[in-house]
């Protein structure tokens, strides 16, 4: 594929007048940070109808940018895209060695990055299947994921973004919802998100927890480890909101059995 096929590839992800100047922000972020596979992936997910168009950027980091787009149906969705060559190979190859639901792991970077991806999906597919608020996957290939859009205009404001806004009462609600999701996620679904903080609370019309890359099962030599971590961020958290928390400890041996 030369140039000129990449470039025009680009354009129509990004729904960009190929007759316009591509002077863009989301054109500059597209064309420097994703390479050949991603493009690729993203112009086959277009052709079957789950991509019309990238619209915006919703979050960028180190290991995935995550963007605003539209369907073939006209509907927004997210759009998750795993940088195949990330600064976080470590820690992904940590968290998949230690996932017993992972059989062989290769040594490409790239191919890691498709495993994670997977992983994502299946998480957020098994979240769901027991009740927990969470985007619904819709579909996902190589470094790509795509996810239901939580937001209207603009996308959901995470709990960090707007907690000026909320009073202590809209706050007892949130530390219930937080920590009934960790108890139902370990007692019905033998699993846990393992990153859980007020980065990765949506809120709207009913709050929706993110970010599910790192989520695990109960079997992983990881999970009390990651248990203990999302009890002692939200706990944390609330606490110094003027929530009448439980005690980590407390909690921590009620839910592990210990």
């Amino acid at each position: 594929m030369g140039d000129k096929d990449i470039d025009r590839k680009i354009s129509q992800i990004l729904g960009l007048d190929e007759r316009r100047e591509k002077d863009s922000e989301l054109y500059k972020v597209f064309s420097e940070v994703f390479d050949k596979t991603t493009i690729d992936t993203l112009a086959y997910f277009r052709r079957r109808g789950k991509i019309e168009h990238l619209l915006g950027v919703i979050s960028t980091g180190k290991e995935a940018n995550v963007f605003k787009a539209i369907d073939g149906d006209g509907n927004y969705v997210v759009v998750k895209v795993y940088r195949t060559y990330t600064t976080e190979f470590r820690r992904i190859w940590e968290y998949l060695a230690a996932d017993p639901r992972i059989g062989y792991l290769p040594k490409d970077i790239r191919k890691l990055v498709f495993v994670w991806t997977r992983r994502e999906f299946k998480n957020l597919q098994r979240a769901m299947k027991y009740a927990i608020r969470a985007p619904e996957p819709i579909a996902f290939g190589n470094n790509v994921l795509i996810m239901e859009y939580i937001g209207d205009e603009y996308p959901a404001p995470r709990l960090k973004d707007i907690e000026r806004e909320l009073d202590k009462k809209e706050f007892e609600e949130l530390y219930e919802f937080a920590m009934g999701s960790i108890e139902k996620l370990w007692k019905r679904g033998d699993m846990v998100h393992g990153d859980l903080s007020e980065y990765n609370i949506l809120i709207w019309e009913k709050p929706v927890i993110i970010d599910w890359s790192q989520a695990t099962v109960k079997r992983n030599r990881m999970a009390l480890t990651l248990l203990r971590r999302d009890l002692r961020n939200i706990i944390n958290y609330f606490a110094k909101k003027g929530v009448n928390v439980e005690d980590l400890d407390e909690k921590f041996r009620e839910l592990s059995g210990d």
